[in-house]
């Protein structure tokens, strides 16, 4: 495998009570076949004993010298955590993932292959869903015999395309950069960081599943929330994704003007096209945000 011309490669392996999987995933990083690596593990203030598994199977390591692990004092949400550990990666391409997936041994590998090839700015790839027992479900995150879209106006216009996968993607170092973390009331690294890197050299999304998902009851993402949910909770979750995609549609467009103005030879093309899908996508998130909350309200009375 093509290790991309021996670039430095991060991974940023984010842990929040998981102590019953971090051992797992730790694993994962530590099997990849890439070098070099800098490897950032981070833990937010881990209320279980994920922490102390981490430096168990850490200490017990002969060599720990390209693997730094913080532990913060405070928790400090998803992206405090984030903008420290980004802050910390020396890589010239940062890899994420979180303490309850597991990444199959060649990820790194054949991201930075595309990352190379592509010329781009982020990469994402397919997963293969497991379950709390690590027992594959027979299904992957997306059909790998569809071809994804992963186009710059399917995520102006919808709000999402096919990088829009936070679990399976690394970035272009850059990315963080220039844009930093997206802003503290989004709460959300999913949406924001491909439209930064659509932004700078654009993403691509990889058919093949790299990295193992875990499918349980902690799982933190609004879609898989909403799955398990009866049909008030389906409702109320459904509330706050369309909310969201509102909120990512305003920052999206209020970062657009920005470069628009401030570096108009570069910009000032690229909002014409892609300032309208925005708008489509804010009106059309409305429109589905007044029609829940009148189911809601409906439920709620009868």
């Amino acid at each position: 495998m093509v290790d991309a011309d021996h670039s430095l490669i991060s991974i940023v392996m984010l842990c929040y009570n998981h102590e019953k999987f971090v051992a797992e995933a730790l694993d994962g990083v530590l099997a990849q076949t890439y070098s070099p690596l800098d490897i950032v593990i981070i833990d937010d203030c881990s209320q279980d004993t994920t922490a102390d598994i981490v430096a168990a199977k850490l200490a017990a390591l002969p060599d720990r010298s390209n693997i730094r692990f913080i532990r913060n004092p405070v928790n400090l949400g998803l992206l405090g955590t984030c903008d420290i550990a980004f802050a910390a990666a020396r890589g010239d391409f940062v890899v994420l993932t979180c303490d309850d997936d597991v990444m199959l041994p060649d990820m790194v590998a054949e991201m930075a292959e595309a990352w190379k090839s592509e010329d781009v700015s982020l990469i994402a790839a397919n997963a293969e869903i497991i379950d709390e027992h690590s027992q594959s479900l027979g299904r992957t995150h997306r059909d790998s015999n569809v071809p994804a879209d992963d186009s710059f106006e399917t995520l102006a216009r919808d709000g999402a395309n096919a990088c829009c996968f936070g679990a399976a993607f690394g970035f272009d170092r850059q990315v963080y950069l220039t844009f930093g973390v997206p802003p503290a009331h989004l709460d959300n690294l999913d949406i924001m960081l491909p439209f930064y890197a659509y932004l700078l050299k654009g993403g691509r999304f990889l058919n093949k599943s790299l990295l193992k998902y875990r499918i349980h009851g902690q799982n933190g993402a609004l879609s898989l929330i909403e799955q398990r949910s009866d049909e008030l909770g389906k409702l109320v979750t459904r509330e706050r994704i369309f909310y969201g995609h509102i909120a990512h549609a305003v920052v999206m467009q209020e970062e657009l003007d920005r470069l628009s103005q401030t570096m108009p030879a570069r910009y000032a093309e690229l909002a014409p096209t892609i300032g309208p899908l925005l708008s489509i996508q804010t009106v059309e998130m409305a429109k589905k945000l007044v029609r829940n909350r009148i189911e809601l309200q409906q439920l709620r009375g009868s």
